[in-house]
């Protein structure tokens, strides 16, 4: 069973200051708002049970990143901020939110608001049913991939694509998070013509929106791919 609380981030500004230097496409942003507010009550936080290195997922006795599956996702769909927190994530986010009952101040300029705007229970299991939904902005290929998709056909890159999304779930997210599905089947139902292309610290990737079918039961603000942390491959209910 999972428990996840999607919280909406609601960025105010001062008149006449420009959004843009503040609200960039990706979610970076909100860990770095978030930070500092468990900065500012680290000591509650913890009295409380908080696991605050799961707000940045680094290893804070050494600064590593951690590997398993991030517990809090920043994410930005629809010209909407989140944060979503699972299981543990999920209670560190309770807990902080807790704090802070109305906007509070980030900046000279920069303020925030927080409410709930999702709360989910779901076991992740098959039931003989196809489900779609929708991922956004999906970052699916490595280096090797990324070569085998260039140099495929329309319905190689279509199987190459579907491969890595039954992966990222079998060895990413189902691994990491204790669930008990095994061979996912998933079909691609609809996919952008052409990926976009971006550069996320300095690495260039690929970025797909795809439509897909599986035989798994999802919990909507899930995420896949790399950098899923930070609102790349969001998945949608549909």
């Amino acid at each position: 069973m999972l428990s996840l609380l999607t919280y909406q981030i609601k960025p105010y500004l001062l008149i006449g200051e420009p959004a843009e230097s503040y609200l960039k496409a990706n979610a970076e942003w909100i860990r770095d708002a978030i930070n500092m507010l468990t900065n500012r009550h680290r000591q509650q936080l913890i009295k409380a049970g908080v696991d605050t290195s799961l707000f940045h997922n680094h290893d804070e006795t050494n600064s590593q990143t951690r590997t398993t599956y991030p517990l809090v996702l920043y994410q930005h769909h629809n010209e909407m901020f989140f944060v979503t927190g699972i299981n543990e994530g999920a209670q560190a986010l309770s807990e902080l939110f807790a704090i802070y009952h109305q906007a509070v101040q980030i900046s000279n300029t920069l303020l925030l608001g927080f409410s709930l705007y999702k709360a989910q229970e779901t076991e992740i299991a098959k039931n003989g049913k196809m489900h779609t939904y929708r991922i956004h902005n999906y970052l699916a290929l490595d280096a090797r991939t990324h070569k085998l998709y260039e140099q495929a056909s329309a319905v190689q890159k279509i199987q190459l694509l579907e491969q890595t999304l039954q992966k990222h779930f079998e060895n990413d997210m189902f691994k990491y998070l204790n669930i008990a599905v095994e061979s996912p089947v998933v079909e691609i139902t609809r996919m952008n013509a052409e990926p976009k292309s971006i550069t996320y610290k300095t690495h260039r990737y690929l970025s797909f929106d795809l439509d897909f079918s599986a035989d798994v039961q999802l919990p909507a603000f899930m995420a896949l791919g790399t950098v899923k942390a930070f609102g790349y491959g969001m998945i949608e209910i549909i």
